[in-house]
């Protein structure tokens, strides 16, 4: 909540004494959608659920951190500066991960951790920044071929592993492979594929024992699909949860400080069902149907707006969201840090469209003025 104070702080003062002109806010509207229908699940979440204002506004207080998307405009914080942040927190991630590997049980976070599948896998904030740097550090390794690079995509690499998340593993191979398809500074594809090749003999060595415990969750999971876990905490909060229609449109609201939040933690606890398990349809229970139309506007205009190959990490990241859209820990509404992080990708759209615009019109001027 300080946090947010100081964004709405600085958000007064700048509209209050900012004189220059902002640039075009393309995600204003669906960030808009997401913000009212806070509002009105906060009147769900009294009305059928029978949690207060004051519970509900503090236990979705991470939604606010949407303000930040409109503070970066009046910052105008330039492209570089942004990417340079970026790839420092992640670095800042990974060492904090492997040194948390490395002294267990020694606690250096106070991140939920846990051995399994054959790794301790710690679940830290952060991890989207390592997402985003993988795919900038993808991009300057085949640009201008550096052994720091190659470094940090190995570095990189080994922390997806260790966090024994089968869906993270598979969806930056597909995004890589997708990568080296598209990409126009990818000269020789067979070549490169064929290094990938070689190079996936080592790590499946390094990592065999993770690497088989993983394969034997999806065997054992994939034998009973009645039986997956995350199967049935969808349909439970999709049917028997709901305690009306209403709240289809409204949604529940977040928990706060409640019975409310005693009745999901039981869920949780008893029946393992977790709305964090099931991605933007727990972010939907809570949030209700303005909240999806939102993020649904968010990922068409973030997928289709025409960005320099330097800047094709933003789309990587959301073709990413997508694929664990249901299976994930819900980018969108559960985690502060993945808004912050949203909020700054779609702040870089704008500003990159707004110069190539600006850029544009400053073309038109000088052609008329030449005439």
């Amino acid at each position: 909540m300080a946090g947010v104070a100081v964004i709405l702080f600085f958000l007064v003062i700048y509209f209050v004494y900012e004189e220059n002109k902002i640039g075009k806010m393309r995600f204003a509207l669906p960030i808009s959608l997401i913000l009212i229908s806070v509002l009105i699940s906060m009147i769900g979440a009294y009305l059928f659920q029978g949690q207060s204002f004051s519970a509900t506004a503090m236990g979705q207080r991470v939604i606010y951190y949407y303000l930040i998307y409109f503070l970066l405009h009046y910052l105008k914080i330039p492209i570089d500066f942004t990417k340079k942040t970026i790839v420092v927190f992640a670095i800042a991630y990974m060492v904090l991960y492997f040194a948390q590997f490395a002294l267990y049980p020694t606690v250096l976070t106070q991140s939920k951790m846990f051995m399994d599948r054959g790794t301790l896998r710690i679940f830290m904030p952060g991890a989207g920044y390592l997402v985003i740097a993988y795919f900038i550090w993808l991009y300057y390794t085949f640009k201008a071929f550096k052994v720091r690079y190659v470094v940090f995509l190995l570095l990189s690499l080994g922390v997806f592993v260790l966090l024994g998340t089968r869906q993270v593993i598979a969806s930056m191979l597909l995004l890589s492979i997708l990568f080296i398809f598209q990409s126009k500074i990818v000269k020789s594809k067979f070549i490169i594929f064929m290094l990938i090749g070689l190079a996936i003999i080592p790590v499946y060595f390094i990592f065999q024992d993770i690497i088989y415990a993983m394969f034997e969750v999806t065997v054992s999971q994939s034998q009973s699909v009645e039986s997956n876990i995350r199967l049935k905490a969808a349909k439970f909060f999709l049917t028997d949860f709901y305690p009306n229609n209403w709240a289809y449109f409204t949604g529940n609201g977040a928990a706060g400080s409640s019975m409310y939040e005693v009745r999901i933690t039981n869920y949780s606890e008893r029946y393992g069902f977790y709305r964090s398990d099931i991605g933007l349809i727990g972010e939907y229970t809570k949030f209700g149907a303005l909240f999806v139309i939102g993020v649904i506007i968010i990922f068409y205009r973030a997928l289709t707006a025409k960005l320099p190959e330097h800047l094709m990490f933003i789309k990587y990241n959301f073709l990413g969201l997508i694929l664990t859209l249901v299976t994930g820990a819900g980018a969108f509404g559960s985690s502060s840090t993945n808004i912050l992080i949203n909020c700054m990708l779609l702040y870089l759209i704008d500003l990159y469209l707004n110069e190539k615009m600006e850029a544009t019109n400053q073309i038109k001027i000088a052609s008329e003025a030449g005439k």
